[in-house]
């Protein structure tokens, strides 16, 4: 064969190969799986938002949307927008029969067959990526919404000494409603002395991926939050509490012996025993959903787990917002060793102000009708989602989101 020839054979399949590439790149994208650039930043901290540089997402095309349950990741069709793909977390399935009325309620979902008969979403205390962070030690963003006493700058390690207290001092601390009001009051500390914790109330704000500080829902103080400790040196006794306007509920756990010991105000509620472990190297308490938990190490072994009692409540009407501070310290002999404190609480949901207006879905509770979704956006504060334009049809599901691809820095596993 000669040269010219053989270079026309080489073109010819070169061209060839190209275009099989293509369609079948086309075909992958097309049935597969494809690319999906998220605009905004409704899914925050989840996924970051920005129409050039936000989180670029694979979306798998071959996941069938009988599959996706409450909770999941889907993107869609946009019902407002022509071919406009939309990622949200799917809330509520008119499918699910037990759980087709939907309601929100104090920042939870509230689901039922009926609206006589919601309950409140219970997700579970250790699922982290349910969390949304609002401060963190050692972190690029919201280091000043705490109050860490002596904490080494850029890091290192946080001793926390132990406090000069005997149990009786520690009650004491708790037990007046007066004494909790000064606490709160504009003059002092809002935390006793020898603790670390939230310097400011917990608002719904969270840091985002980029060590941002969100804006929205700066004026909404949530319930549902608490803290995340990494332990270099375990204390003696941990002291750990959330303490509110309305009261002050204080876990003391002993881990020599496993021993829990939970106070409401200072008076004893109940105690539990949790397996022993050796050298603990996390701690995790909070309240979320209504239920107070305290888990060592991330384990489901070894984790606390009360809902608060409906008499509780009774307190929390009418006052205001609860201005929750979340703080540990220190008992015994032996400091506390800090490598890096986290302050989270749960994504905050809340009902449009106005419904029922011209261009505003229907009133609450909602019916979901079978073979839609109502979808909710995590950044409650700045997502478009079925509060505005009610549940959205199964059939406009395009495929669940499995990782974020890019940017470089940012790829991970959904």
């Amino acid at each position: 064969m000669n040269p010219l020839a053989r270079h026309r054979t080489l073109l010819h399949d070169a061209l060839w190969t190209a275009a099989v590439a293509l369609v079948v790149f086309q075909g992958l994208r097309r049935w597969c799986g494809d690319r999906y650039r998220v605009p905004s930043d409704s899914m925050e901290p989840v996924l970051h938002g920005d129409p050039e540089h936000g989180d670029v997402v694979f979306v798998d095309k071959l996941a069938h949307a009988a599959a996706c349950a409450r909770g999941d990741l889907v993107v869609v069709w946009h019902p407002e927008e022509p071919r406009q793909p939309l990622v949200k977390r799917i809330a509520a399935s008119g499918d699910d029969r037990q759980a087709c009325w939907i309601d929100l309620r104090d920042g939870d979902v509230w689901l039922g067959p009926d609206k006589q008969h919601l309950v409140r979403e219970v997700k579970e205390p250790l699922d982290a990526g349910r969390r949304v962070t609002w401060a963190a030690w050692p972190a690029r963003g919201g280091v000043e919404r705490l109050d860490l006493l002596a904490a080494p700058a850029g890091g290192g390690v946080l001793e926390l000494p132990p406090l000069d207290m005997t149990p009786d001092d520690l009650r004491s601390v708790f037990v007046a409603e007066a004494r909790r009001n000064r606490r709160f009051g504009r003059d002092e500390r809002a935390l006793p002395r020898g603790f670390v914790g939230t310097a400011r109330a917990v608002d719904a704000t969270f840091l985002e991926r980029t060590g941002a500080k969100s804006h929205a829902g700066d004026d909404v103080e949530v319930h549902d939050c608490g803290m995340r400790l990494e332990l270099q040196r375990c204390p003696d006794q941990l002291v750990a509490v959330l303490d509110s306007r309305f009261e002050a509920l204080t876990m003391l756990w002993t881990p020599a012996s496993g021993e829990l010991l939970l106070w409401r105000d200072g008076e004893d509620v109940t105690a539990a025993s949790l397996p022993v472990v050796a050298a603990p190297r996390s701690i995790e308490f909070g309240r979320l959903d209504n239920r107070l938990f305290f888990a060592v190490d991330g384990r489901a072994d070894v984790l606390f787990v009360m809902p608060r009692p409906a008499a509780w409540d009774a307190g929390e009407r009418g006052i205001g917002g609860p201005r929750c501070h979340v703080y540990v310290g220190a008992r015994g002999v032996n400091a506390a060793a800090i490598t890096a404190l986290q302050v989270f609480h749960d994504p905050f949901v809340f009902r449009e102000r106005i419904a029922g207006m011209p261009g505003e879905a229907g009133s609450w509770p909602r019916f979901v009708p079978p073979g839609t979704w109502f979808l909710l956006g995590d950044n409650a504060f700045d997502s478009r989602d079925s509060r505005h334009f009610d549940a959205v049809s199964r059939a406009a599901f395009l495929g669940r989101p499995l990782a974020v691809v890019g940017p470089w820095p940012a790829t991970r596993w959904l």
